[in-house]
């Protein structure tokens, strides 16, 4: 709270609305104690104005990833670094280029599953069977380490 104060309070969180750079509104959230990435574009997203704020975790990574990867660039990722954190995010902002917040925002309660008996059929066996290869892939990875450990 103090270094909001120092900034100027809630007039200093409506000043953030009006710069268009969603980057450079995260980076000026990120300056508070205890919000990284995720969180401040949240608030920027959710409470500025901020319409190319992509707040990105592991759903949304694997969003991404299960239906725009088409080049298979995201699956090669190991980590969300913030590298990969921006990959995430531009594929949103460039699928949907006026919206990409809100668009990222509905695919990410599309995943919850209270709201899967909404979701067409067809949709539902995409998302199913994404989770079931995910699992494979885990696993084998796990596998594949524990074979290599024991070969040390």
């Amino acid at each position: 709270l103090q270094l909001l104060k120092e900034k100027g309070g809630e007039s200093y969180l409506h000043e953030l609305r009006e710069i268009s750079d969603a980057l450079e509104v995260q980076t000026k959230l990120c300056e508070f104690c205890g919000v990284g990435r995720k969180v401040a574009d949240c608030v920027a997203l959710f409470s500025l104005r901020q319409e190319d704020a992509i707040p990105v975790d592991v759903h949304v990574w694997n969003i991404a990833r299960r239906d725009y990867d088409s080049d298979g660039q995201l699956a090669q990722i190991k980590s969300l670094t913030p590298t990969t954190y921006k990959q995430v995010g531009d594929v949103f902002r460039s699928r949907y280029p006026d919206k990409a917040g809100w668009a990222h925002s509905l695919l990410f309660v599309a995943e919850l599953p209270s709201f899967r008996p909404i979701l067409p059929d067809h949709l539902v066996e995409e998302m199913e069977e994404f989770a079931r290869e995910e699992k494979l892939r885990k696993q084998e990875k796990k596998e594949t380490k524990k074979r290599n450990n024991d070969n040390n």
